[in-house]
């Protein structure tokens, strides 16, 4: 049974769709949207926000950490699209009526510090009072030749490949909310993965460029979740199962600590934004090669939904509300 936001999504899809424009090449559905804009260049879309409240709590968030944090989401949705050059964004915010000049002076000081490392510019953006605060972006990219991949083309036989961290942030996420003062000393980089996830621009890229998957999306929601997608959208079965070589030893050493499988955390986390994407078998020599940091975490088969193997736990997928 579908839940209350894939219910909303889908139907969302069903209504926004536009044939009789034909720049519209990528609606609602994936990632991006993409529009043609002149010959043989496109123009990739993406927006997204964080909102207190859903993605963090005032008390353990700092205004470096949202407008790092809000760029790098955005950012993630062109990497998944496959070779796009990252050009411009507009933001917005919504800010309570007490929120210091001070918060906001340093959030545009590190918005504008993150734009620079990634060679973007900031274009412009709206403020509006709101009960609770949140942040909002933009994001525009350029594709030209390669061939964009979207989260359609998967198809029976493919194995299901990962690329970058798989359930840090989820880990790092608990520690915030929950943990002692010594968990966040003992394990910085897991607090790091959910306030600074790189987007794997360079990876997207070259797995665009060379041709490896037939559909990649980034990781977002969780494993468990990109793997119903997956399923939804190429009409597959999608059988997830991850290996040893999926754990980072800062994950390992958590979940031991709190007594809880660590494929919990891979499973079920969301928020480490890197690519989950599927491929024909004949390609593994070569994105081994290619990309020696990505390992299979799965296959797809004729059928429909999902499977986890190698898992005895409660499956649990993000909800936005």
């Amino acid at each position: 049974m579908k839940r209350g936001e894939a219910r909303l999504l889908e139907h969302i899809e069903k209504t926004f769709r536009f044939p009789g424009d034909r720049r519209l090449l990528l609606g609602p559905g994936d990632d991006c949207a993409v529009l043609r804009h002149a010959a043989g260049r496109d123009l990739v879309i993406t927006t997204d926000e964080i909102v207190e409240g859903t993605h963090f709590l005032p008390r353990f968030a700092t205004p470096e950490d949202l407008a790092r944090k809000l760029l790098r989401v955005n950012l993630s949705d062109l990497a998944s699209m496959g070779e796009v050059k990252p050009v411009s964004c507009v933001v917005g915010a919504g800010l309570r009526r007490d929120t210091p000049r001070a918060f906001t002076l340093r959030f545009m000081r590190a918005l504008k510090a993150e734009a620079l490392r990634f060679g973007i510019s900031i274009a412009g953006g709206n403020l509006a009072g709101a009960r609770e605060n949140h942040f909002y972006m933009t994001v525009w990219g350029e594709s030209s030749g390669s061939r964009l991949v979207t989260r359609y083309g998967a198809r029976p036989g493919d194995l299901l490949f990962n690329a970058g961290p798989l359930g840090r942030a989820a880990a790092g996420l608990e520690i915030l909310m929950g943990g002692s003062a010594a968990e966040k000393k003992l394990f910085p980089g897991l607090v790091g993965a959910f306030w600074r996830p790189e987007p794997m621009l360079a990876a997207g890229a070259l797995i665009g460029r060379e041709g490896l998957a037939s559909a990649m999306l980034d990781n977002s929601d969780g494993l468990a979740r990109s793997a119903a997608i997956l399923s939804g959208l190429s009409r597959c079965r999608v059988i997830v199962s991850v290996g040893e070589g999926a754990c980072s030893p800062d994950l390992r050493a958590y979940a031991e600590r709190k007594g809880r499988p660590w494929r919990h955390y891979a499973v079920n986390g969301g928020e480490d934004f890197g690519l989950i994407f599927a491929a024909q078998a004949r390609k593994l020599a070569a994105i081994k090669r290619l990309l020696p940091a990505a390992f299979v975490v799965g296959r797809l088969e004729k059928g429909s939904g999902f499977e986890i193997e190698n898992f005895d736990g409660k499956i649990s997928v993000f909800e936005h509300f």
